[in-house]
Formats: structure tokens, C-alpha cells, sequence
């Protein structure tokens, strides 16, 4: 079966983004031999990529789609139509179980926050890699949103990239 991994970073104090939805804080990191390194190992081993539509939304405003190489799928309420490899969904069950029926890479789950807390809720992550940048905002957009879900993990790997501490757990 095809993992289902949470690949993002996260500050200190748990936010994966600033209140306007900026990520300035992850600047410093950015072109950092050991950061590239660890983000080109997820692409290698992923062909597809979920994400919410807000965090779709910020994507799009950075200029050119980065996940041409990947089947893309946006989570919304409001589905839109298909165009270029990406796709509008508003289940994430029926995608996830969609999904393991096809050959393939594992899934990146991109975020944002209510897509991983919607995740979480029905058990759909199988492998949490998190960042931690030695930041702290105060506020944000938290990483955890509150919400109905309890996870036993297991630390498997521990990873210090260049100030940065990469966290990946599984589910136990």
C-alpha cells in the first residue's frame, strides 16, 4: 500500500505559517545544501501530491506549478474542473481509498492544517516527517489544528539540517 506521508515544517512553537498565511520564517533555510537534500529524497520516492485549497491557493501565487511531475489533488468544498494534472476533490476518504487501488509512488500530503486535521480524524497518515525550525511566532497557523483524533507514534528517524531538526514518526 501506498504510504501516505506528512512532509512539512513546522516553528518551535507549532505554526506552519504566519496569521497572513507567509512562510518568511522557512527563508533561511531555503537553498541549504542539507534542506534540498532531504526534499529531493521525498520527491524521489512520491508521484502524487494532496493538498487544501488554501494552501493551493498560496502555491499558485508563487508563480509556475512546482509539481509538474506529479498528479496533484486539491481538497475543496467547492470542486472546480481538472486542468493539468491537477485535480479537485472534496472526500479525502474516497481519494485515499481511490488512490491505494493504484500502482504507485507514496502520496506527500502538502497541508495545510484542516486537510492534516481532516487526515488525522480518519487515520489516513501513515508517515509524519516535521521540520522544526528554530523559530518561535507566538501565533499562526498551527501545524495540529484542535480536533477528534489520538495517534500513537513511533520516532524512527532524527535528522539535524543545518539548524533544522527533521522528526519522521509512523504510526505505531
Amino acid at each position: 500500500m501506498r504510504k501516505k506521508v506528512l512532509y512539512i515544517a513546522a516553528t518551535l512553537d507549532g505554526y506552519i505559517a504566519d496569521l497572513n498565511d507567509g512562510f518568511s520564517f522557512l527563508s533561511p533555510y531555503d537553498g541549504l545544501d542539507s534542506v534540498t537534500k532531504s526534499y529531493e529524497n521525498l520527491i524521489s520516492r512520491i508521484d502524487t501530491i494532496i493538498m487544501g485549497f488554501k494552501t493551493y491557493e498560496v502555491v499558485q501565487k508563487m508563480g509556475e506549478w512546482p509539481y509538474k511531475n506529479q498528479k496533484s489533488y486539491v481538497m475543496t468544498t467547492h470542486p472546480k474542473d481538472d486542468i493539468n494534472q491537477i485535480y479537485f476533490r472534496s472526500d479525502i476518504k474516497s481519494l485515499i481509498e481511490e488512490l491505494n487501488d493504484i500502482d504507485g509512488k507514496d502520496i506527500w500530503i502538502v497541508g495545510g492544517g484542516i486537510l492534516i486535521s481532516s487526515m488525522l480524524e480518519s487515520n489516513l497518515i501513515d508517515e509524519f516527517q516535521i521540520a522544526i525550525v528554530p523559530i518561535l511566532l507566538g501565533s499562526g497557523k498551527p501545524l495540529f489544528p484542535q480536533g477528534h483524533y489520538h495517534q500513537d507514534l513511533e520516532l524512527v528517524q532524527t535528522e539535524v539540517l543545518d539548524g533544522l531538526v527533521l522528526l519522521t514518526y509512523r504510526k505505531k
